[in-house]
């Protein structure tokens, strides 16, 4: 293997590794696959995006936002454990597991070329009870900043994220900031990582609660790619078949091509998740399938092909 081969696959192999942490959005790879020069392509592309720096650009836009977090502590192990202080968390999703989660929608405008305003629609991702006083659990704006490509720094506003000395600030009036650790799984998926964290009490003679806080970010309208392409021919007759994460109304868009340098084709239009391509004659044939929502539409799935012989 040359050197060039070797640097594409390990790129590629880059690639599939650190995107497995967002499945939904990235190609599947199956055996009886063909990885044409276009998969590929969007592979090392996607693939050198990946390993690239995170600018603040990045953030803009508008995000689902699924927050996990733990409150709780060695105060609350007498209790019902260690990421529960016997507090509501509000919007939490409900399911039984061992920390609470929900879910918000933010909105991240650029205010500067180094700064962006961080606006959630219901929830301050930063609540904790025990500081009930000093960080609400409503909605509020923050202001942040990027430090170096791996740390989001942000400062809460004057009005209600402050507190005085006799809360232990150091001056009459301090604001509340927050170093949150970044990693960027694409253009569409973000993660966010503040904690663990432990906050003494009186005497340090343990932790009032113990926090970590994880907000996955993914943009809104993004569509998952059909995943798992399948293929059966019958006579002059193939079926395409494929499998699709998303419980939505989205609807599905077919391609072919008839030759390994030819064009893909649109060949069809689909709401479930299979296609049948008749009337067909003899020769090689290479499928491929794109979600399609509204004005939104997914990366293109695997590549089979088939041959129907004579």
């Amino acid at each position: 293997m040359n050197k060039n081969r070797k640097v594409m696959a390990s790129l590629v192999l880059a690639y599939f590794c650190f995107s497995s942490f967002a499945s939904d959005h990235v190609p599947t790879i199956s055996p009886g696959d063909v990885v044409s020069a276009d998969v590929l392509r969007e592979s090392l592309d996607e693939a050198a995006n990946t390993m690239s720096k995170t600018k603040i650009d990045d953030f803009l836009g508008t995000w689902e936002a699924n927050q996990s977090v733990c409150i709780g502590g060695s105060a609350s192990i007498e209790g019902n454990g260690l990421c529960d202080a016997g507090v509501v968390f509000d919007g939490d999703d409900g399911d039984e597991k061992l920390f609470p989660s929900r879910k918000d929608t933010w909105n991240i405008v650029k205010e500067s070329n180094s700064r962006i305003s961080l606006q959630s629609d219901s929830y301050n991702f930063l609540f904790n009870p025990a500081f009930g006083y000093l960080v609400p659990n409503d909605p509020v704006v923050w202001a942040c900043e990027l430090a170096g490509s791996e740390i989001l720094v942000c400062l809460g506003p004057e009005d209600n994220l402050t507190y005085r000395e006799n809360s232990g600030c150091a001056t009459n009036l301090c604001r509340l900031h927050v170093m949150m650790n970044v990693r960027r799984y694409s253009d569409n998926e973000i993660s966010l990582m503040l904690g663990p964290i432990d906050t003494s009490i009186a005497n340090n003679v343990g932790n009032k609660f113990g926090l970590f806080n994880v907000v996955e970010l993914t943009r809104r309208g993004v569509i998952p790619a059909p995943a798992f392409l399948r293929v059966e021919v019958e006579i002059d007759k193939v079926t395409v078949s494929w499998s699709f994460s998303e419980d939505s109304e989205a609807q599905f868009e077919i391609f072919r091509k008839d030759s390994l340098n030819g064009i893909y084709e649109n060949i069809g239009l689909a709401s479930e998740m299979f296609y049948e391509d008749e009337g067909l004659g003899s020769g090689d044939y290479w499928y491929r399938v794109y979600a399609t929502s509204e004005e939104n539409r997914s990366r293109g799935s695997n590549v089979r092909k088939v041959t129907i012989e004579e």
